[in-house]
């Protein structure tokens, strides 16, 4: 596998800018995701690497190759790029091991070599029953494999994922979710996964890249994004919570700060000399008798094993997990942790209708 570089990539359609000035760069065996709402540019750029699209500025390089770039354009056929789509996109007419073997027949690889590679694809996506069956009698989940698996057999440099679950069921999500980490932790492919979804993404990518407005916003672990977020887009889009604008900051002291937010003089880990803002995630949110902020519930959703309360006070609205329903009006007093103090000089601030959808 290889290194995948994006280096100055824009691109703009019908007078829109797609992708404006991307730069990244993607380990060799890495799982990346990108994530990011409709239209951030990020199944553009997954076009642009496959090579369904060509970049109007900047550069495309996978293992030092060049892809895509001024004067240069490989096309999708000679780059040994795997792509799954949402689709599954599977000969209808052809068995399980058929459709995985159909790249090989492509390339006119010997019978021999066909059959043994066709069976180790088949194997490491658990599919071995099932090769002499027709697409129709798998289940959505089985027919993603397949189209795993027929990437897989080709070997290629890079692996893309086009929101290859967006289809499944809650259940089928959560079972192919484990069958990709355990794809790539088996092949040590290179792989690059766009979805919208962040629980997808948080769960099994080793970094994510978080798009918005054709540009990356933040290229960070999981736990970084979540924890660290590095403005207030990334902070909303991110995780469950709230973002709230500072009144007025103490100089930072050993990583920590002294801010004022709702009322109350707030003790945060500091992202940043003058921060404008802090991430208050519902697990920094306690319900505590002697809490020094009162708030009144505004909405209350059970989750399984807890309840979801969504809480207003000093004009702001927190998000708190807590054992027991609570009813609109009660009030109640809380106190916070550690929130992630950061800042955002464009003090954009992502709209809560789009953080629910």
């Amino acid at each position: 596998m290889a290194d995948l570089i994006f280096s100055g990539i824009s691109k703009t359609f019908a007078g829109a800018r797609a992708l404006d000035g991307i730069d990244a760069r993607i380990q060799k065996g890495e799982f990346v995701a990108l994530l990011g709402p409709s239209g951030c540019g990020k199944t553009t750029l997954l076009r642009l690497t496959a090579g369904f699209e060509v970049p109007d500025t900047g550069s495309v390089t996978l293992d030092g190759q060049v892809l895509a770039g001024p004067g240069t354009f490989v096309p999708p056929e000679d780059r040994n790029i795997g792509i799954v789509f949402q689709s599954y996109a599977l000969w209808p007419h052809k068995t399980v091991a058929g459709n995985v073997a159909y790249p090989l027949e492509v390339r006119r690889l010997p019978v021999a070599e066909r059959r043994r590679r066709v069976a180790e694809a088949l194997d490491v996506t658990g599919l071995t029953a099932f090769a002499d069956r027709a697409p129709a009698q798998l289940s959505g989940g089985q027919r993603q494999r397949v189209a795993l698996a027929r990437c897989l057999v080709a070997d290629p440099r890079a692996v893309l994922l086009d929101e290859p679950l967006a289809n499944l069921d809650l259940a089928l999500r959560a079972a192919m979710q484990e069958a990709f980490a355990a794809f790539h932790r088996r092949t040590g492919a290179t792989m690059l996964y766009v979805t919208h979804d962040q629980t997808e993404a948080l769960a099994f990518a080793d970094r994510v890249a978080v798009m918005q407005g054709g540009r990356i916003r933040q290229f960070d672990s999981p736990e970084a994004l979540y924890d660290r977020p590095q403005d207030c887009f990334v902070a909303g889009f991110v995780g469950d919570g709230a973002v709230i604008a500072l009144a007025a900051t103490d100089t930072p002291i050993g990583g920590r700060i002294v801010v004022r937010a709702v009322g109350q003089p707030i003790q945060a880990r500091c992202g940043s000399a003058a921060p404008t803002h802090i991430c208050v995630r519902p697990e920094q949110v306690r319900i505590d008798p002697a809490g020094p902020i009162r708030a009144r519930v505004s909405g209350c959703a059970y989750q399984g094993g807890r309840f979801r309360l969504v809480l207003e006070t000093q004009g702001e609205t927190l998000v708190a997990h807590a054992p027991r329903r609570a009813h609109p009006g009660e009030e109640m007093c809380l106190s916070l942790g550690s929130p992630w103090a950061f800042r955002d000089p464009a003090a954009q601030v992502f709209p809560q209708a789009m953080q629910d959808a």
